[in-house]
């Protein structure tokens, strides 16, 4: 009899545990930010955005995940900042009682501040998490963008990436690469083409050359770094300067055309209205 009472009673104790968690963790706050990415230039600002839901009295924690350790280490606790960095800052507003919003800021961008940022929520019952995934990119251009020579022209076109003074060059350079697209078959040669890197002041150029250009070269050459890629369309034709004169000829003449229609149609208002003057003044 007496086991069956402490049977009773733990069983009492165990529901009354459940229903207390229970009501804890539908109390507990919601993160309604899905996972995101988000892409960036260098040296801009990041604003990292978690929409919470009853937040109450607890704490939005942001980290940062390594992946050479796997670990992830704290940024922030509420507006509470546990990194010395300067760029980093947390700010945050509500739109109504159970909204608020946390960002996580990030000042002047660099390629090591590239990686998953976890907007976390956690006590010792329940845990929640949205991941952010950060990619920084940087500002690529490629000249000219459209080519139309002549066969047996050399060709050379530029693509340029700005960096910090704070960067891998050499890892920057062996990371630019060439690729050619053509709807003819690629009769492209290696002695063809040739490709050099150099540092200008702050800018990685990787110049792609090609020496006596020919109709096979014509198409899409492609300029790739990481996720960016800049496309320049190269048309080898023969005649081209002539249907180029010939072409820039008609528009001249059809300017002039133009000019002489307008001072035409000028001229018979003018008329018109200096006759109907002279009717109405009899």
């Amino acid at each position: 009899m007496m086991m069956f009472q402490l049977k009773q009673v733990f069983l009492f104790i165990f529901i009354v545990l459940m229903i207390k968690l229970t009501i804890a963790v539908k109390n507990f706050p919601q993160i309604l930010t899905k996972t995101y990415n988000q892409t960036l230039n260098l040296s801009s600002t990041a604003i990292l955005t978690c929409h919470i839901c009853d937040l109450g009295e607890h704490h939005v924690t942001w980290f940062k995940y390594d992946s050479l350790t796997s670990l992830s280490y704290p940024l922030a606790v509420g507006k509470e900042l546990f990194t010395t960095d300067k760029r980093y800052s947390i700010s945050s507003y509500s739109t109504s009682t159970r909204d608020s919003y946390w960002s996580l800021e990030i000042y002047q961008l660099n390629l090591s501040d590239e990686g998953i940022y976890l907007c976390q929520i956690a006590n010792r019952r329940a845990t929640i998490s949205t991941s952010i995934y950060l990619h920084i990119q940087i500002p690529m251009i490629l000249s000219p963008s459209y080519l139309y020579v002549e066969p047996g022209t050399n060709v050379k076109l530029n693509c340029s990436i700005l960096i910090d003074n704070d960067d891998n060059n050499k890892s920057l350079l062996s990371s630019i690469n060439w690729f050619f697209l053509s709807n003819e078959f690629n009769r492209t040669k290696p002695d063809d083409i040739h490709v050099r890197k150099k540092l200008i002041n702050n800018s990685l150029n990787s110049y792609l050359i090609i020496h006596h250009a020919q109709t096979y070269h014509s198409g899409i050459w492609t300029c790739v770094y990481k996720r960016q890629r800049r496309t320049a369309k190269l048309i080898v034709e023969k005649d081209v300067l002539q249907r180029q004169r010939i072409s820039a000829l008609l528009s001249n003449n059809s300017k002039r055309h133009y000019s002489l229609i307008n001072h035409l149609f000028f001229f018979v208002f003018y008329s018109l209205f200096i006759i109907d003057y002279f009717l109405y003044e009899q």
